[in-house]
């Protein structure tokens, strides 16, 4: 019971939950990155961050001076399931949709300055 407790405490947060669901939409973005999606100050984000880390939720990869978080590839699969839930359930949620137009706004600025948490162009994205 210990690794849900963990895991349901680090969701039990608006702002842990936001960085979760822009995450699973996202597969890595930097905490600059998420400062400008969430519109808060860089310590309150890191802070964010530190239990997600701390929890298990989320991993980091550094990119030279850069630091990517990403949703941890060792979330077991209910865990998962929760998360795309709950992101579902949201679909409709006014903040949920604010967040996901800033991130779209996020990525193609990562795709132009060539950042190195930018998302992998596709196949399918090259050919458009």
């Amino acid at each position: 019971m210990e690794q849900q407790t963990h895991f349901f405490h680090a969701l039990s947060n608006d702002i842990r939950l936001r960085i979760v669901l822009l995450l699973a939409t996202e597969p890595q973005l930097s905490v600059c990155q998420l400062v400008r999606i969430l519109d808060l100050p860089q310590p309150k984000v890191s802070r964010h961050l530190a239990v997600l880390r701390e929890s298990g939720v989320v991993a980091v990869d550094r990119k030279a001076q850069w630091i990517c978080y990403h949703l941890a590839g060792a979330l077991e699969p209910w865990q998962r399931e929760v998360v795309e839930a709950t992101r579902k359930s949201l679909l409709d949620d006014e903040q949920y949709q604010t967040d996901q137009r800033m991130l779209e706004e996020i990525r193609e600025r990562a795709r132009q300055r060539n950042h190195p948490c930018a998302p992998v162009q596709h196949d399918k994205e090259e050919a458009a």
